[in-house]
C-alpha cells in the first residue's frame, strides 16, 4: 500500500481557486485538515497490463471485455501493444473528512475536498512511478481517463469490471455513473517498447472542459 504522509497544498490551494500566498488563517486550517485527512485516508491502488488491439469497433484490451472507444483514445494508445488499466482511490475516508470537516466550518470542508482531490493526484503519480517501476524498457504515455476526449464515461463500469475494483477496492458505480467512493481514478496508460510521442492532455481533451468548476475559477484540475 502506498504510504502518503503529506499533501500537495500548493496544489490543494490551487484547486480552491487561490492566487495568492494563504493568510496566517488559512495555514492554520490547512494543518488542522491535512492531519485530519491523512489520519482518515487508505490509499489504494489496483491495475492490469494487458495486451491491446485495434478492432473495427475500437481497441480491445485482449483477455478482457474492455473495448475503449473513440478517435482519442486510439490517437493516445498509438504505437502501443500494452496498457495498464488504472483504478486508485482514497477510500471511503477521504469523504469522512470532508463531511467531518465541514460539519462546523464550510470553509474547512472545502479545503478538505481540495486536499482530498490533491492527494489523489499525488496517489496516481506514486502508482503510476510504482508500476513503471517493474517495466523497465517501456516507454508509457501519460494517464488516461473514461470522460477526456470522446471516450465516454460509459466505460467505467467494464473499467471497474476488468480490475474486479469493487471486490478488491470497494469501488463502485452509482446509478448516475459516478465513482464511489469520489476521490477515486480510473486510468488507462498505454505501453510501447518504442518511444511513443505523448500528445494533447488536460483541458485540451476533457469533456468537461465546458462546465468545469475549476475552469470557471481560472484554474484547471491537473
Amino acid at each position: 500500500m502506498i504510504r502518503l504522509t503529506e499533501v500537495d497544498l500548493p496544489q490543494a490551494y490551487r484547486y480552491m481557486g487561490m492566487h495568492t500566498e494563504p493568510d496566517e488563517r488559512m495555514q492554520e486550517l490547512a494543518i488542522v485538515c491535512e492531519k485530519r485527512l491523512l489520519s482518515l485516508v487508505s490509499p489504494r491502488y489496483i491495475h492490469l497490463v494487458c495486451p491491446i488491439r485495434q478492432t473495427e469497433d475500437g481497441i480491445l484490451c485482449e483477455g478482457t471485455t474492455l473495448l475503449l472507444t473513440g478517435q482519442d483514445i486510439a490517437a493516445h494508445l498509438e504505437g502501443c501493444d500494452r496498457a495498464v488499466i488504472l483504478c486508485a482511490t482514497l477510500s471511503a475516508g477521504a469523504e469522512a473528512a470532508i463531511r467531518q470537516a465541514g460539519a462546523s466550518d464550510v470553509l474547512a470542508g472545502m479545503m478538505t475536498d481540495a486536499m482530498a482531490s490533491a492527494l489523489t493526484e499525488q496517489l496516481c503519480d506514486a502508482a503510476e512511478q510504482e508500476i513503471l517501476a517493474g517495466l523497465p524498457e517501456t516507454h508509457p504515455t501519460w494517464r488516461f481517463s473514461p470522460g477526456y476526449g470522446d471516450l465516454p464515461l460509459t466505460v467505467q463500469g467494464d473499467l471497474l469490471r476488468t480490475v474486479n475494483a469493487e471486490k478488491r477496492l470497494g469501488v463502485t458505480l452509482s446509478e448516475s455513473g459516478m465513482l464511489i467512493p469520489s476521490k477515486t481514478v480510473t486510468a488507462i496508460i498505454g505501453l510501447s517498447s518504442q518511444p511513443v510521442q505523448k500528445g494533447k492532455r488536460g483541458c485540451a481533451v476533457c469533456n468537461m472542459n465546458k462546465t468545469c468548476p475549476y475552469r470557471a475559477k481560472g484554474v484547471h484540475c491537473a
